[in-house]
C-alpha cells in the first residue's frame, strides 16, 4: 500500500486539475504537508522513496535469478585404493616415503583388512603360499608367454590396471588368498605394490604358476660422480645420504617415474670401496654404514640425463612351492 501510495503521489490521476510535469499547483493539494523526497526511508514511518525502491526491486531481481545450488555432499574416491576397514592415513597426502614408513613389527598380516578388495566381491580365504610376507619380492616366471595382468581387485574379473612382462620383480603387499568360487576356485591371487592383484599360482585350477620367489633386488651405482640420496621422491626434498661409484643399495619399493625422471626407494647399509664388485654385488674390501633409507634417480635418460644405477644379478633361489 506504501507503495502505490508513491505511485499515485508521482502519478496524479488522468485529468487531475493543476497537474504540470508531474508538479502539483493546484490551489487545494489533496495533502497540505505532503513533500516528495526520493531518498527518503523510513520503514516505522512507511515512507519509502522512488530510489531506494528501485534499488531494492533490483536486488530482488538478482537474487531470483540465481541458480539454486545442488545440496550434494558427496565425494567420489577410488575404491581400489581403500577399504572400509582402512582407518585415516598418519601421513600428509604425498609425504610418505621410506623414512617414516611404520616399521613392519608394527604391521601384521594375519588378515588384508587394510587391502581393497575390490570389485566385483569374491568368495575367498587366506592361505599360506611361497613363505612370502609382506615386502617380500616375487618374479614373473621368464618362461611364460604372456604378461602378467595386474588388476584392480581380488577377482580375476576385475578392472585391468596395467602387465608385467615375464622375468619382471613384484613386490608384496599382504597376504595371498585363495579363491572359493565356482569359476576359479583354487586360484591364489596376491595383493602387490603399489596396488593391485595378480594371480600367483593357477595350477590348482588347470593355470599355471605365475610367481616364483626373488632376492631383494640390489642395485650398483654406475655413475661417475656423486649420487643423492633424497627422504622423499621430490628431487629438492632433504639430502640424507651421498653414494659413490661402486656403491650397493637395496630396493624397498616400487620404482616410480617422477617427471620423466625413473626414482626408487632404497635403504642402503653397505658401501663399495669403489674398487672392483662382481655381479652379486660382493667386495672383499667393502666396508659397512648404518643403514639409510631414501629416494634415488636409476635413470634419467629420457629428460637427457644420465643412468645412475645398474641392477646386480640375482643368485638362484628355489621356486615357490606348487601345492
Amino acid at each position: 500500500q506504501a507503495t502505490l501510495d508513491v505511485v499515485v503521489a508521482l502519478v496524479p490521476e488522468a485529468g487531475w486539475p493543476g497537474a504540470h510535469f508531474g508538479v502539483w499547483t493546484c490551489e487545494e493539494p489533496p495533502m497540505p504537508d505532503a513533500t516528495f523526497d526520493a531518498s527518503a526511508w523510513g520503514p516505522a514511518q512507511q515512507q519509502y522513496g522512488l530510489l531506494h525502491l528501485l534499488l531494492a526491486r533490483s536486488a530482488i531481481h538478482d537474487e531470483l535469478a540465481r541458480a539454486v545450488p545442488a545440496r550434494n555432499h558427496l565425494k567420489a574416491l577410488d575404491t581400489r585404493l581403500c577399504s572400509p576397514a582402512l582407518g585415516p592415513s598418519p601421513f600428509p597426502a604425498g609425504s610418505f616415503s621410506p623414512t617414516n614408513a611404520p616399521a613392519p613389527e608394527e604391521e601384521s598380516d594375519s588378515d588384508a583388512s587394510y587391502i581393497s578388495e575390490g570389485e566385483p566381491s569374491e568368495l575367498s580365504q587366506l592361505v599360506s603360499w611361497g613363505k612370502g610376507q609382506r615386502g617380500a619380492w616375487w618374479r614373473v616366471r621368464a618362461s611364460l608367454r604372456e604378461d602378467l595382468v595386474v588388476r584392480s581387485g581380488l577377482s580375476p574379473s576385475s578392472a585391468e590396471i596395467r602387465r608385467v612382462a615375464p622375468g619382471d620383480l613384484l613386490q608384496q603387499k599382504g597376504c595371498p588368498r585363495v579363491l572359493r568360487g565356482e569359476r576359479s576356485h583354487g586360484c591364489i591371487r596376491m595383493p602387490v605394490q603399489p596396488f593391485g592383484w595378480v594371480t600367483a599360482d593357477a595350477s590348482r585350477c588347470g593355470g599355471s604358476q605365475y610367481l616364483v620367489r626373488a632376492h631383494t633386488p640390489s642395485w650398483k651405482v654406475v655413475y661417475q660422480g656423486e649420487v643423492i640420496v633424497r627422504s622423499s621422491i621430490e628431487l629438492d626434498s632433504e639430502a640424507v645420504l651421498s653414494l659413490s661409484f661402486g656403491d650397493m643399495v637395496d630396493q624397498v619399493g616400487p620404482q616410480e617415474s617422477f617427471h620423466g625422471i625413473l626414482r626408487m626407494p632404497i635403504m642402503s647399509s653397505r658401501r663399495g670401496s669403489g674398487g672392483d664388485v662382481d655381479d652379486h654385488g660382493r667386495s672383499e674390501d667393502a666396508g659397512v654404514v648404518p643403514k639409510m633409507s631414501g629416494w634415488v634417480t636409476v635413470d634419467a635418460s629420457k629428460v637427457g640425463g644420465p643412468v645412475f644405477f645398474k641392477i646386480l644379478a640375482e643368485r638362484p633361489l628355489k621356486a615357490a612351492p606348487r601345492s
